[in-house]
């Protein structure tokens, strides 16, 4: 897991614009959350999934397979949350939120990679998956 900034490519008069993503991704979504609302609560074995917060905060919860203990960050507006392979990942919005949701493959809906958490705490009691690097280069820190 990396929490960053989005780096701002211009400001005017107009407002912000925002670069998100440069080079390809297999999908982008964009989602509104109303506050008080959990989503998440799986983990993917083959994306890696970049999470934007346009507007609002979101409390992260996280656990890998590396890290089996929970972890619990907050991301704000501006703010940006690359999940890897192989991590639990549950959000739980304060407020409102509107936020871009990348994912490096996609979902193919014949096989999609989702995995509940039951099928998280089965891979604990396993030696570690290897994880194939992303598809797309990330350039952000």
């Amino acid at each position: 897991m990396q929490k960053f900034s989005m780096p701002m490519s211009h400001v005017d008069e107009r407002g912000i614009f925002w670069q998100i993503a440069q080079n390809g991704w297999g999908e982008i979504n964009y989602v509104e959350t109303h506050a008080g609302k959990r989503r998440g609560r799986h983990f993917h074995k083959e994306n890696y999934e970049l999470f934007f917060i346009i507007k609002g905060e979101v409390e992260v919860t996280l656990r890998s397979l590396k890290e089996p203990h929970a972890k619990t960050i907050v991301v704000s507006q501006g703010e940006a949350i690359l999940i890897e392979p192989y991590e639990l990942h549950t959000f739980y919005t304060r407020i409102d939120t509107q936020w871009m949701v990348l994912l490096s493959q996609g979902i193919d809906s014949e096989k999609p990679d989702f995995y509940q958490i039951e099928e998280f705490e089965k891979l604990l009691q396993q030696p570690l998956p290897e994880v194939k690097p992303p598809t797309v280069a990330f350039s952000y820190a």
